[in-house]
């Protein structure tokens, strides 16, 4: 894939360990090159900690957008070149 859009999703997971399963799912299915755009009202401090551990690239995390309520934030990153995963993302069991 080139691309995944997740829009007030991940949140949903309700343990941090589930949401890490879901943007390593992400990052398995983007090609390299690919980008990610999450966007969320919770946790997404978490989900660009995660992106940047695993070496993607160019990985920010907006103010809040105040069009939507809740305010959101949204999560953008590519996934490194040359690689067909990057360095593995973070556990979220090794991190506690």
């Amino acid at each position: 894939m080139d691309v995944v859009v997740s829009s007030l999703a991940i949140h949903n997971i309700p343990d941090e360990e589930g949401r890490l399963k879901a943007i390593r799912e992400i990052a398995r299915v983007l090609k390299p090159g690919g980008r990610v755009a999450l966007l969320d009202f919770q946790h997404t401090g978490e989900y660009a900690r995660a992106l940047r551990a695993s070496g993607w690239q160019a990985v920010k995390l907006s103010g809040l957008h105040f069009q939507m309520f809740p305010p959101v934030r949204i999560v953008t990153g590519e996934k490194p070149l040359g690689t067909r995963a990057g360095r593995r993302l973070p556990d979220a069991r090794r991190n506690a």
